[in-house]
């Protein structure tokens, strides 16, 4: 296996299935760990710099969490921070190169992608996509956990990833990074969701490419019902396409009533009800990634009931990340 301290995390791609892998478990040994109080203090002394320019609760919650029970620190370098903006003067590449010189790492979680490979571009301290349009790898990685502890191999299961409606418009970063998860671990995935609203076709043909090699079958369906038959776990998530969120970058996300007008009319038949959970397996477990809207994504039944993981799968988001900075930052091995 190659070396990971000092690599950056952008995307799945960036690392072999070994190396996902591996990750994987030194999430898992740091989870029994602290359960039996043993802690892991790899990063003591080290910095770690969070930009985040949408909200987070998760994600940001994981990081800076991850950072102090690793003995480091986090500091937010928000808006009110840092001399970048369209009211700033100061070039991007200048700021990252300050960065570069006073922090360990930067978790970076932008409104669109260039910026973040602008940023591991100009910096030599590792940079993990802390969640972009394009990818979102940390969730995709902790999703990747959590079905393993429930289900063991995942080469022997099927993923059923439904579009829910909800009002806002997030990116397809989770959906891409999902299809990448399984091509490069070899889960088969479903995708259903309206036409209109594919995640990115691209890297869809770049997951493809490696589920040959592992023996994954990436689908996209317009039903929920062909895609939780025989399903192992059910996760669900809202998303517009990769060209619907690039309009709405341009407009600063003022909305298209046009758009909103056609994507009203899916609420009432994308919603994931019980009804749709017993299509699938009897032992299917539910996901979502949270924030979640109730009784529109799906329905609270669904949600509250004993096979829904979401819990399961939001406390592995600090594992994970605790994994990916001790490996990137602190070479653990």
């Amino acid at each position: 296996m190659r070396k990971l301290k000092g690599r950056d995390f952008l995307g799945i791609s960036d690392f072999t299935a070994e190396e996902i892998q591996f990750m994987i478990n030194v999430a898992k040994r740091f989870k029994e760990d602290r359960r039996i109080g043993k802690s892991h203090k790899v990063l003591e002394g080290k910095a770690l710099g969070g930009i985040f320019e949408t909200p987070s609760t998760r994600t940001s919650t994981s990081f800076e969490t991850a950072m102090t029970h690793l003995g480091g620190h986090m500091m937010w370098l928000g808006q009110d921070r840092l001399w970048v903006g369209e009211a700033a003067e100061e070039d991007w590449h200048d700021t990252i190169k300050t960065l570069d010189r006073m922090v360990d790492g930067i978790a970076y979680r932008p409104v669109g992608r260039a910026r973040l490979d602008s940023a591991a571009k100009y910096s030599e301290v590792p940079v993990i996509n802390a969640s972009c349009p394009i990818e979102h790898p940390t969730q995709a990685l902790a999703d990747a956990m959590v079905m393993q502890e429930h289900k063991g191999d995942l080469r022997r299961c099927k993923v059923a990833f439904l579009w829910g409606y909800r009002a806002a418009n997030p990116p397809a970063g989770l959906t891409n990074s999902t299809m990448l998860m399984a091509g490069k671990i070899g889960f088969d995935l479903t995708i259903a969701c309206p036409e209109g609203f594919d995640p990115d076709m691209n890297i869809k043909k770049i997951a493809d490419v490696q589920g040959e090699l592992t023996g994954s079958k990436i689908n996209i369906v317009r039903s929920y019902e062909e895609a939780v038959k025989d399903a192992d776990f059910i996760n669900i998530y809202s998303w517009v396409s990769p060209e619907v969120f690039a309009e709405g970058l341009k407009t600063h996300f003022q909305g298209n009533p046009e758009f909103e007008k056609k994507k009203a009319k899916l609420k009432d038949k994308w919603c994931v009800t019980k009804k749709i959970v017993d299509m699938a397996k009897k032992d299917v477990n539910v996901m979502h990634c949270l924030p979640v809207s109730r009784n529109f994504e799906v329905t609270s039944e669904v949600l509250d009931a004993s096979n829904s993981i979401i819990f399961d799968e939001a406390e592995n988001r600090m594992y994970t990340i605790e994994a990916i900075l001790a490996i990137l930052l602190g070479g653990v091995v």
